[in-house]
């Protein structure tokens, strides 16, 4: 009978699907370029497997930090995004991934959802 009720709540947990972190991008940037950035790794986290946008009714347990304005050379910029834990007593974040790397700055979208596709991989080992 254990093992019957075991393999029902196991199926049942599978049918679930992984579980989603309520997820926020934060910034302090001001310039145009690094707003872009944020709003293009936003637009990707929809398409994540184990992330879901903050939707600012619930806490959001992990976010993306950009650590500082995005840095432009000629048609590229480099980036420097961490993805963070929120703790109890969000003092000290975990930090769970530090993603940088630069990308042509036509190209802002996917190279917004490579960041975001980087991070998901990492939530989903959480």
């Amino acid at each position: 009978m254990n093992a019957l009720i075991l393999s029902l709540l196991l199926a049942a947990s599978a049918a679930n699907g992984p579980v989603k972190h309520s997820t926020d991008v934060k910034t302090d940037a001001t310039d145009a370029l690094t707003g872009k950035f944020a709003d293009a790794l936003r637009g990707a986290i929809p398409h994540a497997k184990h992330m879901k946008p903050w939707s600012g009714d619930e806490a959001d347990d992990l976010y993306l930090a950009v650590l500082w304005p995005v840095n432009v050379d000629g048609k590229r910029f480099s980036y420097a995004v961490d993805l963070m834990k929120k703790t109890g007593d969000m003092v000290t974040p975990d930090r769970l991934a530090s993603l940088t790397g630069t990308c042509r700055t036509k190209d802002i979208e996917p190279c917004a959802a490579g960041v975001v596709a980087k991070a998901d991989k990492k939530a989903g080992e959480d």
